[in-house]
């Protein structure tokens, strides 16, 4: 019996000592990272940061936690970040927000508030191999628009064949806006779906470091899937485009519309198009649809070519470059 005893309190011990080390190089690691961003001119900083959850958790709790670009172009602050971990699953992290926070930008604040906005991150050696994003809710208030969303999910994960490529699913339940009409007015105020399952490469793995500090480029960019149900419009997109180093796309996308001609009707009618345009352009895209055979749907190819795009051999627009900054 003592001999069982002993063992109890050693192995305790042990546990105990091993949580205090993994608690403590947890601290240490969020320390050195904002004196990392501090190195390269941010302003980064805290009013306190504790580490709980013996023993079998390292939670770390950030309180006022703010973040400031050097040139001052982005700037973010909230009550308190949490960043929660099993002491005895190294690499597997969630992240978790706070209801609400600040973000500053060129164009002016976001007001973000949210309901159990969170985040899991499994790595190793610091590169991400995948990671999900949760919002319920999700709001963003800005100084010309509004945008509330609810059920959002995104889920990342590396695959083959490269260190740098991934796949990215992506969906949101609902989203609504203050102002539909700075989306080209032709629908009302909701989008009822948004789902899209995408591939992509990039410029370099992601990385803990790099996702926070300066995010690898775009290189290859391929849409399995993406439908958006717009009001009555529904728009299915899909296709491949290669990145240059301005992130200009160069490829396919083919886009079908299913009950465009009722939008483009609706457009009108609240006075989003001028009157007689509608016609005009229900005739043209008559004859594009028709010419796949299904003149109800309109189904088309475009062509990208550095970031210009054609239908056929007509210009129809640009688009603008894929990049993160």
């Amino acid at each position: 019996m003592k001999r069982l005893f002993l063992g109890i309190v050693a192995a305790t011990l042990a546990y105990s000592g091993w949580w205090f080390y993994a608690a403590q190089e947890m601290r240490s690691g969020v320390e050195d990272w904002f004196a990392d961003m501090r190195a390269a001119g941010w302003d980064a900083d805290y009013a306190d940061l504790t580490v709980r959850g013996f023993p079998s958790r390292t939670d770390v709790t950030l309180t006022n936690p703010s973040l400031r670009a050097p040139d001052g172009s982005i700037a973010w602050t909230t009550p308190f970040l949490q960043i929660l971990g099993l002491s005895y699953k190294r690499g597997h992290v969630i992240v978790a927000w706070a209801d609400s926070q600040t973000l500053q930008t060129d164009a002016g604040m976001i007001e973000v508030t949210s309901d159990g906005m969170r985040a899991s991150v499994v790595h190793e050696d610091g590169r991400i191999l995948r990671s999900n994003f949760e919002a319920p809710v999700l709001n963003l208030a800005g100084p010309d628009q509004t945008l509330a969303a609810a059920g959002v999910n995104v889920a990342l994960e590396h695959v083959a064949p490269t260190p740098s490529s991934y796949r990215l699913f992506l969906s949101s339940d609902g989203l609504a806006m203050s102002r539909p009409d700075l989306i080209a007015g032709i629908a009302p105020e909701s989008l009822a779906t948004l789902r899209a399952d995408m591939g992509f490469d990039l410029s370099d793995a992601l990385t803990v470091q790099n996702f926070a500090e300066d995010l690898p480029q775009l290189t290859q960019l391929s849409i399995r899937t993406a439908q958006v149900d717009y009001g009555a419009l529904t728009l299915q997109l899909a296709g491949d485009a290669d990145l240059d180093s301005q992130g200009r796309a160069t490829g396919e996308l083919r886009v079908e519309a299913q009950n465009w001609r009722e939008s483009l009707r609706m457009a009108e009618a609240e006075g989003h198009l001028p009157e007689g345009v509608a016609d005009g352009l229900v005739d043209l895209l008559s004859l594009v649809a028709s010419l796949n055979g299904n003149s109800e749907t309109l189904d088309v190819t475009l062509g990208l070519d550095r970031g210009a795009v054609r239908l056929g051999p007509l210009p129809v627009g640009e688009l603008p470059p894929l990049r993160w900054r």
